[in-house]
């Protein structure tokens, strides 16, 4: 086995070498880094790997020279030249100390322009990251702008269309103004309306001219009406707002008229006449009339198309002309 891979304990740390430069004087081993100088500046010196010196006996060997010591004999000259090559050698290796650091600061500036790139890149990435999302959050805030508008608008049509159902409630009421609804009438085929009327003006004492008094009555079919046994309510339309209420008036002074009370034989059934209220305010008759009782007040009526309740005779009237009046009833 060559020498050089012999194993061997290094002469400055101690440990274990292998591979390492053997110092020609005083035949020791060393590690690489021990010794002061590179592989690869070990592997240039070549066949001087033979005459290589550790530094403890090159500073044995070679003395700074002195003032005293300028004559050199021919005896001296090897000794120079020795000196001369051992000075050599440690420029030699001076310099692949230098050169290894070369190449670290090398290695430095290569991973340092590489993280430049990496940071170019990373700041391009960056940059177009940011514009995205820029782009991004600009598009949001015009959807949320386009939502806001589109808000703005639906709560405008609501308005709209509240304000189109009021009026067309407060229409479909006003051209009812002068009606009565009768419910509670028995039907027959081929009956006579006008008939029914002039016996029901008689039994409250009255005085009705139809001919001048009536613009029209009839019969009418209610919404959502499922009972077919049921008669239809009698609308009769006057020609004069002021005949309809005194009419009306007197209808409600005779309370409790039956239908026997007009003609009708055997025929105890109530009749009542109200005013001919609009889809709107019949809705709001009948929920006011589910919370009286809920509720256990006394009265629940129409007067001139408004539902009106109280509590007693000594509470105040309640006037429900809208679903949110219902809550008024507690």
């Amino acid at each position: 086995m060559p020498k050089a891979c012999v194993p061997a304990n290094c002469a400055t740390c101690a440990d274990n070498v292998g591979h390492g430069p053997d110092c020609s004087s005083c035949k020791s081993r060393y590690h690489f880094s021990c010794a002061g100088i590179s592989e690869r500046g070990y592997d240039r010196l070549g066949t001087g790997k033979a005459t290589w010196i550790c530094s403890s006996c090159r500073d044995k060997q070679v003395k700074p020279p002195t003032d005293l010591d300028t004559t050199w004999t021919s005896k001296a000259e090897p000794k120079q030249t020795a000196g001369k090559e051992d000075m050599l050698l440690q420029m030699s290796q001076q310099m692949d100390v230098i050169l290894k650091k070369l190449d670290s600061v090398s290695s430095i500036e290569a991973d340092i322009k590489e993280m430049k790139g990496d940071i170019m890149v990373l700041n391009s990435n960056l940059s177009k990251s940011i514009e995205e999302l820029t782009h991004r959050i600009s598009d949001v805030e015009n959807r949320v702008t386009e939502v806001e508008q589109l808000r703005s608008e639906v709560n405008e049509l609501r308005k709209t269309v509240a304000d189109l159902t009021e009026d067309n409630s407060r229409n479909e009421q006003w051209v009812r103004k002068s009606n009565i609804q009768i419910n509670g009438v028995p039907q027959k085929q081929g009956e006579n309306l006008i008939s029914i009327l002039n016996r029901l003006a008689d039994y409250c004492s009255f005085s009705l001219k139809p001919d001048t008094d009536i613009d029209f009555i009839t019969r009418i079919a209610t919404k959502n009406d499922t009972d077919v046994k049921r008669p239809k309510p009698i609308i009769v339309k006057f020609q004069a707002r002021y005949k309809k209420d005194d009419f009306l008036a007197a209808l409600r002074k005779m309370k409790g008229i039956k239908c026997s009370d007009i003609g009708f034989v055997g025929v105890d059934d109530r009749i009542y006449a109200n005013d001919h209220l609009s889809t709107k305010n019949r809705y709001l008759l009948q929920q006011a009339k589910a919370k009286v009782k809920a509720k256990n007040y006394a009265f629940c009526w129409v007067r001139n198309c408004t539902v009106m309740v109280r509590r007693n005779e000594k509470s105040p009237i309640i006037y429900i002309t809208s679903a949110d009046a219902l809550k008024k009833i507690t």
